[in-house]
């Protein structure tokens, strides 16, 4: 079958998935490269392993409050059972990603891509000629350079741990630590969560970040900011971490088990990208334009290696973007405005458009509006009444700029109030917008009045 050339794909996770999809249905040749499993970072050391563990781990919560509903407690759980549940919901999920790939046309090639010219990737000895190629190989926990660090643990580790630890502690305030962090406090891990910030999840609203940051605290867990790790030591199950506060001041603890949880970085190493005129900046980032084409104008990335926001569905949506942009022959520039994003903390933390602090940065007068969850029937029924929702909304025309949510379905919620603020919602198209009763929705009308 004739084709409009060949692509070649590096990484088969969202982005590189996403893209080669769209291409290979737009009749070109596609071959993805995958030194892994076919299916990313998302699906098999990300977002549904840990979703999976965070609703067992709310169920654990909904066990432990049982009796104030006029049910029996459960005091118990089986661990192995809990793994298992997680494996059986990776598996469903991703189905048979090689054959479902190359049943579409995408021809799959195992193992290490380097690039060897600016046309050009060889695969363990094999050459694959290329008229576009597309880097998709996500992304890599980041480990701070400290003496021992080789002790620790990453978030690909504790989503299975053969047994739940007795004492963790976390090192990052992020979303990645601070979601196993609540995930592991729910089945009884003592926690001790450092971070360098002024605040844990430093990146949202300051307002919903405090709801997560109280309730985690509430399990009994220890939080230090303005904190950094200076030293592990130890033997496995017994680890010593040093990390040292803002004044200098030293402290030190014994540990089960040390997750460091500091970031993720592009996972370009190893692909020979200055033979094929790929720029680099001087972390390491791969150079490009707003349309993600590299500095070799035939080289595309998209994904976490690309170096924006790192969240799955992004990655879809930019390795559609490339693949539209490479089969018009026109490139088209991502439209980042109003993703909606959430922290599976306990509870969701929702967010969608920009914060308040933002705002004021970029000189745009706004009205705020917040409802608290104490008076709305749905968080009274399920006695979630220290959420709420936070509305931004430009003073000038009332247009809705940005929505800020905590509770049990900030996830849903923020997707909402991002097509609203696409679509150039108002306060007065929120205030004709009636709710759901008993729901949570009812407090996005009500947090426009």
């Amino acid at each position: 079958m004739e084709t409009k050339g060949r692509v070649v794909v590096i990484g088969s996770g969202t982005a590189g998935l996403a893209a080669a999809r769209s291409l290979v249905s737009a009749k070109w040749d596609v071959t993805t490269i995958e030194r892994d499993r076919v299916g990313g970072t998302c699906l098999w050391y990300g977002c549904m392993p840990k979703k999976a563990l965070y609703n067992a781990a709310r169920a654990r919560r909904g066990a432990e409050r049982a009796e104030m509903f006029g049910l029996t407690p459960a005091e118990e759980y089986d661990w192995q059972s809990v793994l298992a549940w997680k494996w059986h919901a990776q598996e469903t999920y991703a189905g048979d990603q090689e054959a479902n790939a190359t049943e579409r046309g995408i021809r799959v090639v195992r193992g290490d891509a380097r690039f060897t010219d600016i046309e050009r990737i060889t695969v363990d000895g094999t050459t694959l000629p290329f008229d576009h190629a597309v880097i998709a190989t996500g992304s890599r926990p980041v480990l701070p350079p400290v003496p021992g660090i080789e002790l620790a643990d990453t978030s690909i580790d504790a989503l299975s741990y053969p047994e739940v630890p007795a004492t963790m502690l976390v090192v990052g305030g992020g979303y990645i630590g601070m979601e196993l962090a609540a995930v592991y406090a729910a089945f009884g891990t003592e926690i001790t969560l450092v971070t360098s910030g002024a605040r844990p999840l430093s990146n949202l609203d300051p307002d919903t970040s405090a709801v997560a940051v109280t309730r985690l605290a509430r399990t009994g867990a220890t939080i230090c900011t303005r904190c950094r790790l200076t030293e592990l030591g130890g033997t496995p199950g017994a680890l010593a971490a040093t990390f040292t506060d803002a004044e200098g001041r030293s402290h030190s603890g014994t540990w089960e088990r040390v997750l460091v949880a500091t970031g993720r970085a592009p996972g370009v190493d190893g692909l020979a990208l200055d033979v094929a005129g790929v720029e680099v900046d001087s972390g390491g980032r791969i150079v490009h334009d707003g349309y993600l084409r590299t500095t070799n104008p035939a080289v595309w990335v998209a994904g976490d290696a690309a170096g924006g926001m790192m969240q799955t569905p992004v990655a879809n949506y930019e390795g559609q973007t490339v693949a539209a942009s490479i089969d018009s022959g026109s490139p088209r520039m991502p439209d980042y405005s109003a993703v909606p994003t959430c922290v599976f903390t306990t509870p969701q933390l929702g967010q969608a458009g920009i914060t308040e602090a933002e705002a004021r940065r970029q000189g745009i007068a706004v009205d705020v509006h917040t409802q608290a969850f104490e008076f709305l029937g749905a968080a009274i029924i399920e006695d979630e009444r220290d959420g709420f929702v936070k509305l931004i909304f430009a003073e000038d025309d009332g247009r809705l700029l940005g929505a800020h949510i905590a509770g049990p379905t900030a996830s849903d919620l923020a997707y909402a109030m991002s097509i609203a603020i696409r679509h150039g919602a108002t306060r007065e198209t929120l205030q004709g917008t009636i709710g759901i009763h008993p729901a949570y929705n009812e407090a996005l009308n009500w947090a426009a009045w």
